[in-house]
């Protein structure tokens, strides 16, 4: 079976908002309704989960209820006090409802990257039918320096080797459940997304094409430039 979790657990202290930013409105719709409909559209997924911070779970289920309404593959989580543990929060609760097995996948979303496209989505499915994980990734444009002390460059890395992660991501789920389970404490500290879980467990990642409208909305910059080409990039929503 196919799962997909919507990671929403974050709190959005890098922008201004005195909400999350996954709730902010982006047209007719809150960030996170977007990328919960992305999935939900695709109908080779079994169940959509959304992992969100405890004290913002009322209004995750107030505006569910009011754009999308009862849907039976939707279930919610809280999250977790990191993006790894709100996404094994989600897995220990598809554990408890459903017995996985080795071929059973999970696909990992960014509440805050709503425009992800169904061509996206079907690609990195496809693409899992041979691998255990994958990522999405875009070649950089921009020439990337790399500095240690925060002072001077230390290094130019080859611009053609250099590519930015996007989600969503996937993963066999027993795969990525072991492999995390047997992470030491320090190792977990160096996690920044999902997919070195498995680099840290010597599991091949693989990879599909991004898009390079789909971005997070990290920033008060980055929800104005989404403001800014929805009608261009969005496509009409139904559920």
């Amino acid at each position: 079976m196919i799962y997909a979790a919507v990671l929403a657990g974050g709190l959005g202290t890098r922008m201004s908002s005195v909400i999350p930013k996954q709730f902010l409105p982006l047209g007719e719709y809150p960030i996170f309704i977007h990328s919960l409909v992305r999935l939900l559209n695709e109908e080779e997924i079994e169940q959509v989960w959304l992992g969100v911070y405890a004290d913002w779970v009322d209004l995750a289920v107030e505006q569910i209820q009011k754009y999308i309404g009862d849907n039976p593959r939707l279930r919610i989580t809280t999250g977790g006090v990191s993006r790894e543990d709100t996404l094994m929060n989600i897995i220990s609760g598809i554990e408890a409802s459903s017995e996985i097995t080795d071929d059973d996948i999970i696909i990992t979303h960014d509440s805050v990257r709503p425009f992800t496209t169904p061509r996206l989505i079907k690609d990195i499915i496809e693409k899992m039918k041979t691998c255990d994980a994958c990522n999405t990734i875009i070649p950089v444009n921009d020439t990337v320096v790399q500095m240690i002390d925060g002072e001077t460059i230390d290094n130019v890395p080859l611009r053609k080797t250099m590519f930015a992660g996007q989600s969503p991501q996937e993963f066999k789920i027993n795969t990525l459940r072991r492999a995390f389970d047997s992470l030491s404490d320090e190792e977990r500290l160096t996690l920044t997304e999902t997919t070195k879980v498995c680099m840290l467990r010597n599991i091949p990642i693989h990879y599909v094409t991004g898009d390079f409208f789909n971005f997070k909305i990290t920033t008060d910059y980055d929800y104005k430039v989404a403001l800014s080409v929805l009608d261009f990039v969005n496509e009409k929503m139904t559920v």
